[in-house]
């Protein structure tokens, strides 16, 4: 039965295994044909037993089904709904200020008070057009009685009308733009008991934290002037770019596994929500908009922050020359395999192969090996990195 070993133990009993080895395996050797796949510094030879040692196995090329894993990276994004720039409808000077830059608020917080006489000629504007309308609707409905009494003039009951409608309308001109102020009108419906005041309480249109405290006490504000700026991190997207090559892999609903720079941050699972239908004009590529909800951390994750995608395919690929990912050895230079053309000799010879990796699955890759072997070389896979240590020491 195979066992399985440390890299570091199986080092270890490779080299020992080495220094085992009896001069009948030299003899053994020496009777054996020239191997195809050449020895030199970029080789080894080890027996069948060896490999088995240090759990390598061999494997060949074949083809099969793929379903690509695409690589892509990205770029955090705010929703437009998620970004608030908070303005004043009136001019009015800061007289409070109530928060933070990053302090969290709710939606509806208190974030500023103004001074504002345009803010109370608004509130004087509503009551003198309420206190008209009332007294014309009562007006209205004496004209009204005596029509019916027909005492009345058609003239007077049908200009007290026009008259009503319009202070009507005006009552609720003034009573709208109350409301965007976020001051409720009916506060003034008795005039006799209301408190007319010129300040003004500025509130959060969303929850979320603040990101910019434009304003400082005494300055004078005008609708143009942005206040606060408020983010909310709760809902979030990533810009995913990835190449036209595997657009086809690609469609709505899929999920997306993003990373993010800081390790201390998990893994999250993201939806594709859309796919742009036309090139990024910078880089080229096709850009994914993947919706995501923010990982349970205290960490600061913030818009125009970098991510890596990892997107499983939608649909398969027949590929060729595919071998088991635990075949390709990554040296940061490049990437390679260990091959041989004679697996049943005494003593196996493995050569190091530069590839180049042309389509990757979960569990299989495609490569194409960038010089000419045999194509019924065999392949080592698990534990290469034993391989490597040994090769390593014939340079």
């Amino acid at each position: 039965m195979k066992k399985n070993f440390l890299p570091l133990l199986a080092l270890l009993g490779l080299s020992g295994f080495l220094s085992s080895c009896s001069d009948s395996d030299a003899e053994s050797k020496a009777e054996e044909k020239p191997a195809q796949v050449s020895v030199s510094a970029d080789s080894l030879q080890l027996s069948m037993k060896q490999l088995e040692s240090v759990n390598v196995d061999l494997t060949g090329f074949e083809d099969r089904q793929l379903r690509p894993v695409i690589n892509a990276n990205g770029k955090i994004k705010l929703f437009p709904d998620s970004r608030s720039e908070v303005h004043s409808e009136v001019e009015g000077h800061v007289d409070q200020i109530y928060v933070r830059e990053g302090q969290f608020v709710k939606k509806g917080q208190p974030l500023m008070k103004l001074t504002s006489g345009e803010f109370l000629e608004l509130k004087n504007q509503y009551i003198t057009a309420k206190s008209e309308a009332d007294f014309l609707e009562i007006e209205f409905k004496r004209q009204a009685e005596l029509r019916k009494s027909n005492v009345g003039v058609l003239a007077d009951y049908q200009a007290t009308e026009a008259k009503l409608n319009a202070a009507i309308g005006r009552e609720k001109a003034f009573k709208a733009k109350l409301a965007l102020l976020d001051f409720n009108a009916t506060q003034l419906n008795d005039i006799r008991k209301a408190v007319v005041s010129p300040e003004l309480i500025i509130r959060a249109p969303i929850s979320g934290s603040i990101y910019k405290v434009h304003q400082n006490l005494g300055k004078l504000a005008t609708p143009t002037d942005p206040l606060v700026d408020i983010l909310n991190t709760e809902q979030l997207q990533a810009n995913v770019y990835v190449y036209e090559k595997d657009a086809e892999l690609i469609q709505v609903g899929q999920k997306v596994e993003l990373t993010f720079p800081n390790s201390e941050i998990g893994a999250v699972q993201g939806t594709v929500a859309s796919v742009a239908r036309a090139l990024d004009a910078e880089n080229g590529a096709i850009t994914l908009y993947v919706n995501f909800k923010r990982p349970h951390t205290n960490d600061i994750i913030f818009s125009d922050m970098n991510v890596r995608a990892k997107i499983v395919g939608a649909s398969e690929r027949k590929s060729s020359n595919t071998l088991p990912r635990t075949a390709i050895l990554d040296d940061g230079e490049g990437t390679y395999i260990f091959g041989t053309s004679q697996p049943q000799a005494a003593k196996i010879p493995l050569r190091k192969l530069k590839v180049e990796i042309q389509n990757e699955g979960e569990e299989y890759v495609q490569v194409k090996v960038l010089e000419k072997v045999p194509n019924t070389i065999k392949v080592a896979y698990k534990n290469i990195l034993a391989l490597e240590a040994e090769r390593k020491k014939n340079e």
